[in-house]
């Protein structure tokens, strides 16, 4: 009987090169398009704002008193302080997160010293309305509620040219619960 020659199912060394170089072309020609970094700047910064938010309204429940976060824009950042009439309560709560210099009666959030993957996150406007007044606080009563009467609107950026995206937080007023929007382009 004659003797049958194995064939082998397998790659070729040249053929796995191949494949492996197409995919690197490939990835190379996807990512840079994608700035996933940008998308994800905006929605852990959105986060921490919305957690800081939500501080904000648990110590004005709890304490039942009124505290407000003061959004400064061309620094960058925003601070928490309490805006109640009982003094005792302006000493806030030792916090884990809080900068050695802050002092005791504010919890300062920089954007800027925020850790990051990709470019920073800017703290762009803060609203309220359907006109879109620009504030430059939020205040939170001892219900949780929000002392405006509308919704308050902060807006983060992130990025440049065509890849500026943007993601807003909205804050209920009758709640005050902090809402985090989708990433858009404009």
């Amino acid at each position: 009987m004659p003797r049958r020659q194995r064939t082998s199912a397998a790659f070729s060394l040249l053929e796995l090169l191949l494949v492996i170089a197409v995919a690197a072309i490939l990835a190379a020609v996807a990512l840079p398009s994608a700035q996933p970094a940008v998308v994800e700047q905006l929605r852990s910064t959105a986060r921490i704002m919305a957690a800081d938010l939500a501080y904000a309204r648990s110590l004005a429940v709890v304490n039942n008193s009124k505290y407000k976060i003061d959004f400064d824009l061309d620094e960058n950042r925003y601070a928490l302080s309490h805006s109640g009439s009982n003094s005792s309560l302006d000493q806030l709560p030792t916090s884990p997160f809080a900068s050695p210099g802050d002092p005791s009666d504010q919890y300062v959030v920089d954007l800027d010293e925020l850790p990051r993957v990709g470019p920073k996150a800017q703290l762009a406007a803060a609203t309220a309305g359907a006109s879109a007044t620009a504030v430059a606080d939020i205040e939170f009563g001892p219900l949780g509620q929000t002392t405006r009467a509308a919704a308050t609107t902060i807006r983060l950026t992130s990025g440049s040219g065509k890849q500026k995206r943007y993601i807003e937080l909205t804050v209920n007023p009758a709640t005050g619960i902090a809402f985090i929007g989708e990433c858009t382009s404009e």
